[in-house]
């Protein structure tokens, strides 16, 4: 997806799969607390702004927390 920060590729992504959203962010845009993004191998600092830089060929990797006992 194209994006030069983590926020705006997510926002691209969200355009083509809007249901996707409410798993990822929370309702202030930020990602939801269970839920840890990576660039590039590398953990995602400011899960509130995602303004992570993006290459045009750099990886996003998004993964959601299991829980439970």
């Amino acid at each position: 997806m194209p994006g030069a920060t983590v926020r705006e590729a997510l926002e691209a992504v969200f355009a083509q799969y809007p249901t996707l959203r409410g798993y990822v962010t929370d309702e202030h845009g930020a990602l939801r607390h269970h839920v840890v993004a990576f660039v590039n191998g590398a953990a995602v600092t400011d899960k509130a702004a995602l303004a992570d830089p993006l290459t045009s060929d750099g990886e996003v990797y998004l993964f959601q927390a299991l829980s439970g006992g």
